[in-house]
Formats: C-alpha cells, structure tokens, sequence
C-alpha cells in the first residue's frame, strides 16, 4: 500500500470515514467508551483503506511519559487522536488534557502530521469547538470534527 500525502489523507479522513450515529448512544453498547467505540469504527475503516500493517492503535509516542496515540499510520509518519465532542464540551480539563497531548505528541513523534478528530452531533460543532479547532491548527496538528 502507497503511503498517502498529508493532503490526501486529510481529504480521506474529511470525507471517507463515516460514523454510523447510533455510535455517541450509550444504551447501543455495553461496557466501552464511547471513545473506544469510535476508535474501534476508524480503526477498521483505515485497515481496508491502507491495509493493517499500516495502522496501529494505542501507538506507544516513546520519552518518559508513557503516553500513546490513539492511532498511527505507516509507523510513526502520521498519528490521530479522536475525542468525542460531548466530553470536551463539558469539562475544561479535557480541553487542557488534549492541548497538552497536541502539543507532546506533535513535538515528540509527529512534527506536523498530526490530525485531532473530534466526533459529535451537528450541534456540538458550536463556538468552543471552532476555537478548540483555531489552537490545535496554531499548534501544528490538523483538525477535523465529523458531524454524526
């Protein structure tokens, strides 16, 4: 499998990663985030893009931290976080949490190819989300929110 551009990759995710909305309701499934649940849908919309060996999640960034990336692609040349809308809506120290893992993944691993995706209803797409998006784009990552 080719490696994609920066571009074309963010052309797929922006339009050929689809999310089924029964995905962010919390009677649908039992026992996993719903985080994991979206993790789990782009996972396997990426592996019949780009092939499994392409694709890792919970990729581990290296340093002293510990910390991982909810997905790599092509070891280590691109990374995605996903959030779920409603969480960072609703709590500021998430908001902080994923500045932060912008920040240390992108100057760790990244260095420009880092895309955060944040999954919600039309409606959580409100002014705090547009200015989460402002600071991670300022901060060197990609961002990219998919409407359910």
């Amino acid at each position: 499998m080719e490696k994609p551009t920066l571009d074309t990759l963010k052309q797929f995710l922006e339009e050929g990663i689809i999310f089924s909305p029964s995905i962010l309701r919390s009677t649908q499934y039992s026992g996993e985030s719903k985080e994991k649940r979206v993790q789990k849908s782009l996972f396997k919309q990426l592996i019949a893009q780009y092939g499994k060996d392409n694709i890792t999640t919970e990729y581990a960034i290296g340093g002293h931290w510990k910390m991982a990336i909810d997905v790599d692609m092509f070891n280590g040349t691109f990374g995605i976080e996903l959030k779920v809308a409603e969480q960072l809506i609703k709590s500021a120290t998430n908001v902080e949490r994923l500045l932060g893992q912008v920040v240390y993944y992108n100057k760790r691993r990244y260095n420009g190819n880092m895309f955060v995706m944040v999954v919600g209803k039309s409606v959580e797409y409100n002014a705090s989300i547009k200015e989460l998006g402002e600071f991670i784009e300022e901060l060197g990552a990609r961002f990219i929110f998919k409407a359910l």
